[in-house]
């Protein structure tokens, strides 16, 4: 892991591009998954799934991605909380990691409990000869997952938020490209 970069107050462009990027995912995904059943039976919601899928595979590349760029070459800052906040701030982030990387192992699951198809094109072989009850049981955690992951973005959303707008210390333009 690298040192603190204390003279720095910013991060490096590669940890901003992959914050933003795993962002835009979960963001993505989000939607996806509330939209998902409003495609009519058939191929459209075929393509809306396989996008779903596709794009999950996605997350847990830029993820992987962002957990080794942090560990190996990204910019350190010092802490800018008290002790207890930073504690709070670290475990938020560790939190978001692990639940974020239960999501995409979870939805590959899911994908070969249910049995899938990519697009028409590929088709993903059920496990266990499609049991739909196991299905249904991955799904609804599959889902739980997810409301989890919306209460900890928010959770640093609004952290991120207050700090800007009532702290006024600087904290969210560490991650603002161009700020």
């Amino acid at each position: 892991m690298q040192p603190v970069s204390k003279g720095e107050t910013r991060y490096d462009s590669t940890t901003i591009v992959l914050h933003w990027a795993v962002f835009v995912l979960v963001a993505f995904q989000w939607i996806g998954a509330q939209t998902l059943f409003l495609f009519p039976r058939g191929p459209l919601r075929v393509d809306a799934r396989s996008m779903h899928i596709v794009f999950g595979i996605a997350l847990g590349a830029v993820l992987i991605a962002r957990m080794i760029w942090r560990a190996t070459g990204g910019r350190r800052l010092p802490a800018a909380d008290s002790r207890p906040l930073n504690i709070v701030a670290q475990a938020t982030h560790y939190a978001l990691y692990l639940v974020l990387i239960a999501m995409v192992t979870v939805g590959i699951f899911l994908a070969w409990t249910r049995g899938d198809s990519l697009f028409n094109l590929f088709s993903i072989p059920a496990f266990g000869g499609g049991d739909r009850a196991l299905a249904h049981s991955v799904q609804g955690v599959h889902a739980k997952i997810g409301w989890v992951i919306v209460a900890l973005v928010g959770l640093h959303a609004a952290a991120a938020l207050f700090h800007r707008f009532v702290w006024r210390d600087g904290v969210l333009g560490r991650m603002i490209p161009g700020a």
